[in-house]
């Protein structure tokens, strides 16, 4: 009897995180994607660019933070090249900028979406 409640303990500590896990990642990445859509917006309208990138990046750092205990560093190294690039890209006027901002919120979907528990990841 007490294997069986040790087991489930277990499974419900196990479930409790993975639920935890996933609000964090879902609540960092509504705020990562404003910023991004930010930074998106400012670019466009030709103002307030380098402000916006400037949250962006330090907004990452605290993402990152967090983020690395969470997910597989591949993603997060994609991600931190996406965000390094970002002022180079924009100081030299490259129309890359914009692709760069759509492969953050690419990989960070991609974050969100492979850290959601379903059964097909268990088996």
């Amino acid at each position: 009897m007490k294997r069986l409640v040790i087991s489930v303990v277990i499974l419900i500590f196990i479930m409790l995180m993975s639920s935890v896990s996933v609000i964090v990642i879902k609540k960092s990445n509504e705020q990562l994607f404003s910023l991004v859509h930010t930074a998106e917006q400012a670019y466009l309208s030709g103002s307030g660019t380098e402000k916006a990138l400037s949250e962006l990046e330090d907004y990452w750092e605290k993402y990152y933070l967090i983020m690395s205990y969470i997910s597989a560093e591949p993603t997060m190294s994609d991600m931190a090249r996406c965000v390094k690039k970002l002022p180079d890209l924009y100081s030299s006027g490259s129309d890359d900028f914009l692709a760069e901002l759509k492969s953050i919120e690419h990989w960070a979907q991609l974050l969100y979406d492979t850290q959601f528990p379903d059964l097909s990841s268990i088996f």
